[in-house]
């Protein structure tokens, strides 16, 4: 069998999509079928790939929803291609099958929370999407049920849970000045739904008791937040460290050292961080919604999202109880064993078998 996938998500971007789709190619070597990478640029993988035009391949080529840019894949005798960002490549490919991956319906459920093209992109383009495709794999429970919910197609819906990246040691390129008092860490595009402004609340009422234990705020500028203005709002912003963008490396060095880990987002249809923090042997505090209360399975501290004086209250509990901490950490480590990419294309694999 020959699976091709579309890659542009990998390319466009930085977030959590963009390093499912780097995975599930990355991790296509297990599989005993061909993996095809489809996009305007390769990747740094042995696999076969189609290239095909920038222009083309972008979310918003309008020439391919009126039939002028279409791709035909028969020359490529693809049995199947996967689009894992719900519809990037929409109406791009003709004589083939379509795979979507369905990671979350925020744009639809919480369009305040998004830029408003994609909002309005998901309103006119995923109930499309999702009627073309052959089958549809979401990334959770959760997120299975949102789709069911919102749009039916539940005889053709699949979840299956993802694996999470593995953190390799390599040169980090933190300093270890910055590791001279204990700190928190969150990670998370800096978008509103990651709800940074009520982690430096919290972090600011947790600041009243505690006086050694900084914040460390890892991720990408997105949109709508600006964090900059939150952390000088602060008035601990001295105890507040930014760092934007980690690459990999010092990612896992900061995970090692860190008391333990916040993802207090206000919605999510995985929450990538949470699992890549067990298998880090990070203890989690996350929001006590959906996907990542599914996912974290108990391995973790849940809380409410919207409650300033419960999040605080989970800071200085785990910072106060190390047999707590001991205990997350093994609890984390179980459940991270769960989410392994091995098994997701195993899994995949069969799916697509099966409907052949």
């Amino acid at each position: 069998m020959r699976i091709g996938v579309f890659i542009e998500p990998w390319i466009s971007q930085r977030a959590g999509i963009s390093v499912f789709t780097e995975h599930l190619v990355r991790s296509s070597s297990n599989s005993d079928h061909t993996y095809i990478t489809i996009g305007s640029r390769r990747m740094d993988v042995p696999n076969e790939h189609i290239h095909i035009s920038k222009w083309k391949a972008s979310h918003f080529n309008f020439f391919k929803f009126i039939g002028i840019a279409k791709i035909d894949m028969a020359i490529h005798q693809l049995d199947y291609v996967i689009d894992p960002g719900h519809f990037a490549c929409l109406d791009l490919f003709q004589n083939t099958s379509r795979i979507v991956i369905i990671h979350d319906l925020t744009p639809i459920l919480f369009p305040q929370f998004h830029r408003i093209k994609s909002a309005i992109a998901h309103r006119l383009l995923l109930d499309r999407s999702l009627r073309k495709c052959d089958k549809i794999i979401t990334v959770s429970e959760n997120s299975k049920k949102d789709v069911i919910a919102h749009y039916g197609h539940e005889s053709k819906i699949h979840r299956l849970y993802p694996g999470v990246r593995d953190l390799d040691l390599e040169q980090s390129q933190t300093t270890e000045e910055e590791f001279q008092r204990p700190f928190i860490l969150s990670i998370g595009t800096i978008e509103p739904r990651k709800n940074h402004k009520a982690l430096i609340e919290a972090f600011d009422q947790f600041c009243q008791t505690n006086t050694n234990v900084n914040l460390f705020i890892v991720g990408d500028r997105g949109w709508k937040v600006d964090i900059k203005t939150l952390v000088e709002s602060s008035p601990n912003r001295d105890r507040i460290l930014y760092l934007g963008y980690v690459p990999k490396a010092s990612l896992k060095k900061l995970y090692a050292n860190a008391l333990f880990s916040m993802y207090i987002s206000l919605y999510e249809g995985f929450g990538f961080p949470v699992i890549e923090a067990m298998n880090m042997g990070c203890p989690v505090i996350t929001s006590d919604l959906g996907s990542m209360k599914e996912i974290a399975e108990g391995a973790a501290i849940l809380v409410d999202p919207m409650s300033i004086n419960e999040i605080s209250n989970a800071m200085l509990r785990l910072v106060k109880d190390s047999e707590l901490r001991t205990q997350l950490i093994n609890d984390g480590f179980k459940q991270g064993k769960k989410f392994v990419w091995s098994n997701y294309i195993l899994e995949l694999d069969g799916i697509l078998a099966r409907t052949l």
